[in-house]
């Protein structure tokens, strides 16, 4: 009976996948556009949740998602632009962890993988894996049963080490290449790579098959500077990546008092050309 119930839903949840799919086809410009732009870290958090929510309904289960790892990012000081540039944060791996460590705590509970917790409270428990490293795996409980549970790998970088842990959690807590194994969900949070070329090039081929190929990016957040300007990268599933700056403050991008607009939209995440090209069309107007 469970497992009839359970097939029902899934029917349920790919037929209203499919009917976001044809909706999307034929009134692209609803579907294709990003999401507003998020002003504080619960924005983020709320953001961030409804979206893998939305990608685990239509059965992404590995999904990878990436965090803002500052509040400098919300300010209105000189010194926190400044702190943003480049990388978006001066330090290392340890100290971005003590800041999306407890923002993944708040995340987690806030994805709805079961409709109803019976009004118990989702337990979230954080493992500490490489200390200097600043990587941990966090584990949320949902009162509903361990097939609603969540685990997330919070900074994993190229190293083999992670490729082993990836591997080993997809057997033992959601394996989604047996049919008698849960699909349950399992981030990748903040990764250390962009693209096959991080792994250099003996691990890049198993890095495109074991991760890349099956990891869809279901949220982003990035902030960066280009040509003076702050902007932000936003991807939320399932619409394209949004690219805002503030533009209408006599020029400088610096004034973060100021709301930033939506510049224009990519199918796939943007290389730094395109940006330079879209913001010179900004600046030109």
């Amino acid at each position: 009976m469970m497992m009839h119930r359970r097939l029902l839903l899934l029917a349920s949840l790919s037929l209203s996948c499919s009917l976001v799919s044809a909706f999307s086809s034929s009134s692209p410009q609803q579907q294709h556009l990003p999401n507003y732009l998020p002003n504080n870290p619960d924005d983020v958090v709320r953001q961030a949740a409804t979206s893998i929510t939305n990608a685990y309904d239509c059965g992404v289960y590995l999904q990878t998602i990436r965090l803002p790892l500052s509040q400098a990012i919300y300010g209105n000081k000189e010194e926190s632009f400044v702190a943003d540039r480049a990388i978006g944060w001066q330090g290392g791996p340890m100290e971005t962890y003590r800041y999306l460590s407890p923002m993944v705590n708040n995340l987690l509970p806030r994805i709805r993988t079961a409709n109803n917790t019976a009004g118990l409270n989702i337990k979230v428990s954080e493992q500490i894996l490489l200390d200097f490293d600043g990587s941990s795996l966090q584990t949320s409980e949902h009162p509903a049963g361990a097939l609603y549970d969540i685990q997330a790998l919070l900074q994993p970088n190229t190293d083999g080490y992670y490729i082993k842990t990836i591997q080993a959690i997809e057997e033992q807590f959601c394996n989604t290449k047996k049919a008698d194994k849960p699909n349950r969900l399992f981030l990748l949070v903040n990764p250390a790579w962009r693209d096959k070329s991080s792994f250099g090039i003996f691990g890049a081929q198993k890095a495109q098959e074991l991760i890349l190929d099956r990891y869809e990016t279901t949220y982003a957040l990035d902030q960066f500077i280009v040509r003076g300007r702050q902007i932000s990268l936003l991807k939320c599933w399932s619409s394209d990546w949004g690219l805002y700056a503030v533009v209408n403050n006599g020029g400088d991008g610096k004034d973060k008092s100021m709301p930033a607009e939506l510049i224009t939209s990519y199918a796939t995440r943007p290389e730094y050309k395109d940006i330079d090209a879209a913001l010179k069309g900004v600046a030109s107007k």
